[in-house]
């Protein structure tokens, strides 16, 4: 007998549907598990390879059939070093910004020392690529791309953002105001990452496993938003905000002189 959902044609909404619950349960599964494996939080979390196993489960159920409604995009290679630069300039904006603020308004800024950490840096970083790879995969390989080839780059990322923020499901327990500026963060994220992928040729899945992780790492070492504060929750999600902003008029910007140019050089060489 074949497979029920191979053989069917199913709409998009049915297949984000799937992917959403499979990657959600698949990441409470996951997190279930983890204590008793032993792996330690601050490393790795393994929620995080929920999407991946989302993406990989809507693969399967519609492997023969459809493959059109859904796009993978995991090009490792040409790597996009202009905006690897472009993605360490928002970031450092986004972090430098929180600081002038928190500095502004008489607060401090909480430095965990990398020595002071339970485990070694160097592990903590390489683990922290591999479980945001594990994130992108679903979310900026798979339902990025699914996604904007129907509704263009800008509202497919602002959608993957708050599904992916409302993902994060443990957030609602510090209140809504906390919950809320965190999925304005992923959103921001989302479209930030959404322009740095915008017609890249490669690199996709390294390219916002580095963004995702530089962001987690920086969060981990500079600011004390898991502990529930409001304040950082809410500077570091303005100051992103901020980014996002930047780098969807900029990336207007740049778009639209190169349309400009190509309509001149059209008309020159008719």
């Amino acid at each position: 007998m074949h497979n029920t959902y191979a053989n069917k044609k199913p709409s998009l909404f049915l297949l984000v549907v799937i992917f959403y619950i499979v990657t959600s349960v698949g990441a409470l599964l996951l997190g279930l598990l983890q204590p008793s494996i032993g792996i330690p939080e601050i490393v790795i979390q393994l929620t995080q390879f929920g999407p991946a196993i989302g993406a990989a489960v809507v693969l399967f159920l519609w492997r023969h059939k459809n493959r059109s409604l859904f796009t993978l995009d995991m090009r490792l290679w040409p790597l996009p070093v202009n905006r690897i630069i472009i993605s360490a300039a928002l970031i450092a904006f986004t972090f430098v910004g929180a600081w002038l603020w928190y500095t502004l308004t008489d607060h401090s800024v909480t430095y965990t020392p990398p020595s002071s950490l339970s485990h070694p840096f160097w592990l903590i970083v390489i683990a922290q690529f591999i479980g945001a790879a594990g994130e992108e995969i679903g979310w900026r390989c798979f339902l990025q791309p699914t996604l904007q080839q129907r509704m263009g780059v800008l509202p497919a990322s602002i959608v993957v953002g708050i599904l992916w923020g409302i993902w994060h499901v443990g957030v609602f327990s510090e209140g809504i105001m906390y919950a809320s500026s965190f999925i304005l963060f992923a959103v921001s994220l989302s479209v930030i990452l959404g322009e740095l992928m915008r017609n890249i040729r490669g690199g996709t899945l390294l390219l916002a496993a580095a963004y995702h992780a530089l962001i987690n790492l920086g969060l981990l070492l500079w600011f004390n938003e898991e502990d529930g504060s409001r304040l950082a929750m809410g500077t570091l999600s303005i100051t992103c905000t901020m980014a996002a902003i930047i780098a969807v008029v900029v990336g207007q910007i740049i778009r639209s002189k190169k349309r400009s140019t190509n309509r001149t050089y059209r008309t020159t060489h008719i």
